[in-house]
């Protein structure tokens, strides 16, 4: 009697290791579905770049949908193909809500709006996407500023802010617009302690997308800065905190000690061929108190993967982590992320 409680008892135990393995299990495929509307669109999801008949498409052009992700793995999403062109995007992910970044390919053959469906885990969604002509004529758009009349949208603030040092291309406050009709816009702030911040392009597909505004100037004083935006219907501010020397943020990785909560592994991993840019992890942290940061894996496997830069602005954010080196060896692989202290995990399979 006791050897068979003994038994069962040892059984239930490997069940639970099982189902428990399961739930993250990078080297199995991932499960779960695509967010989207009662219409059937995919939502949120935001479209990059200009398509233009006759031009071949690049990285520039493509759209962010996001999944939520019941068991993590591997995943491949990939669109119909209409007028000569189509996206696609693999790689890895872990449980939870994640952003997935579909690449455009092909050439489109012709003006007009294409309506997309994608399919992942049982389930799809649909987005449209305008191509215009190859000569242009754009008119001017017509948009909404995210958070108008109050705070903006703003989902980032990249660059350090320092009394006496020039701004630089990696200085930009990125927030959200609602396009109502494609088209131009341009967008400047006015000179506050010496800084300006501007925008110019073409929005391409109407819908809530993130618009990038490019910082110019030198500051000339410590302290926090208001700036207003104003498209002429709608207006929203946003806040610059300028330093006189550079500090290190504190923040914590989402997961840790565990697994990092919510990660994107990009790009496919080969043993013996070389990372390249496409390999990528994305990993989510909520910041405390803003200030520089460098994050790194360590090295497993041949590879590893690391980021620094400027933490603006407190609240949850999303960094990338940028992979270099060769893999070995088949198989899938641990990599501790750390950075401020404390660590959580990502998993790799490489092929």
């Amino acid at each position: 009697m006791k050897l068979n409680s003994l038994i069962t008892a040892f059984l239930a135990l490997i069940l639970f290791v099982t189902a428990c393995k399961k739930n993250d299990d990078p080297g199995g495929a991932s499960t779960g579905k695509l967010l989207s509307a009662i219409t059937g669109d995919c939502t949120p999801v935001t479209v990059n770049g200009i398509f233009k008949v006759d031009s071949v498409l690049t990285d520039d052009n493509y759209v962010d949908v996001k999944i939520d992700v019941a068991i993590g793995g591997s995943f491949t999403i990939k669109s119909d193909s209409l007028n000569g062109y189509s996206f696609k995007k693999t790689g890895t992910v872990g449980t939870g809500v994640n952003t997935i970044r579909l690449y455009a390919s092909g050439k489109p053959l012709a003006t007009g709006t294409n309506t997309f469906t994608i399919v992942y885990g049982g389930t799809a969604c649909n987005f449209s996407i305008t191509v215009f002509g190859a000569g242009g004529g754009f008119g001017t758009a017509l948009y909404t500023l995210g958070g108008s009349p109050g705070n903006c949208s703003v989902s980032a603030i990249t660059g350090n802010y320092i009394v006496g040092q020039a701004m630089t291309a990696v200085n930009k406050v990125e927030m959200t617009v609602n396009v109502n009709g494609p088209g131009t816009y341009n967008i400047a702030t006015a000179v506050i302690n010496g800084v300006t911040f501007s925008a110019s392009g073409i929005f391409t597909n109407p819908g809530i997308q993130n618009i990038f505004l490019s910082a110019s100037g030198i500051p000339t004083s410590a302290g926090t800065f208001n700036y207003p935006v104003t498209n002429g219907a709608t207006n929203c501010n946003f806040s610059i905190t300028c330093n006189t020397v550079i500090t290190s943020a504190t923040y914590a990785l989402s997961g840790a000690p565990g697994n990092c909560t919510a990660a994107v592994v990009n790009g496919t991993y080969t043993a013996g061929t070389a990372l390249t840019a496409s390999n990528t992890a994305v990993i989510n942290v909520n910041v405390t108190s803003p200030g520089i940061y460098n994050i790194a894996t360590t090295t497993v496997n041949g590879i590893s993967f690391s980021a620094s830069g400027t933490f603006n602005i407190t609240g949850p954010q999303q960094v990338t982590l940028i992979g270099t080196g060769t893999p070995a060896m088949a198989g899938p692989f641990n990599y501790p992320v750390s950075g401020a202290a404390n660590t959580c995990g990502i998993s790799v399979t490489v092929l």
